[in-house]
């Protein structure tokens, strides 16, 4: 059953889509979360909730007294290893983490299989080849499924997005190979991408996003439960 999109999650969207839009500019300070939440017509808690996830990404930044802020999209705050740490100290902050990814690529996969282009088929294949290539060892297929994701963001044709799931990359990946040490895991992946890239390939939008929502759900079950030895 795939997980019903909350107002969190569509202020992010919201978010997201305005700033591809030029409706903010970086460096600049954000309405108040006053105007904010009238803005997506939705309370202020909700809004709150939405911010608190976006500066656990880096996007923005609340400075006291003076306001909210849009990062730069250089800002290294994504990818400190400040950031890394803190993603791994308890479930809560990691599964707030992948919670930020089903949001993130559920719409990158949704706009892949309505842009994607030949040469973006080929490269999301090639990475599913080389996958399953590289099953027996874990260090070279954890890097192809990082390009796997970051293939189907490019297919996007937004460079925003894709810069999101980058970085999410590289925080929070960098760290989460004993997730593909979990018996089983492998094969789940492999045949989940097959699904994926078959709906993107067919121009499914829909049952391509709900596949890779489904997908993301996974790893913060065994993640959460294995989280004491991923620390050590």
């Amino acid at each position: 059953m795939v997980k019903r999109i909350s107002l969190v999650e569509e202020v992010i969207n919201a978010f997201l889509n305005e700033i591809q839009a030029g409706e903010f500019s970086y460096g600049e300070k954000l309405p108040s979360q006053e105007e904010l939440s009238k803005r997506y017509n939705v309370s202020r808690i909700v809004l709150r909730e939405a911010l608190t996830k976006l500066s656990g990404l880096g996007m923005i930044t609340f400075v006291q007294g003076k306001g909210t802020y849009l990062n730069e999209p250089g800002n290294n705050l994504f990818v400190e290893s400040e950031f890394s740490t803190l993603i791994f100290q308890d479930a809560n902050n990691l599964k707030e983490v992948i919670e930020a990814r089903q949001i993130i690529e559920r719409e990158t996969t949704f706009l892949a299989a309505q842009r994607r282009t030949g040469e973006d088929l080929l490269e999301i294949k090639e990475n599913l080849m080389k996958m399953q290539e590289n099953k027996n060892d874990i260090k070279e297929f954890s890097k192809w499924d990082l390009d796997f994701h970051v293939s189907i963001a490019k297919a996007s044709q937004n460079s925003v997005l894709q810069k999101f799931v980058i970085l999410l990359r590289d925080s929070y990946w960098s760290n989460i190979s004993k997730f593909f040490e979990v018996e089983g895991v492998i094969e789940k992946t492999l045949l989940e991408h097959n699904k994926i890239y078959e709906q993107i390939e067919l121009g499914n939008p829909e049952s391509a996003s709900n596949h890779m929502v489904g997908h993301l759900t996974y790893p913060e079950k065994v993640i959460s439960n294995s989280l004491k030895y991923v620390k050590k």
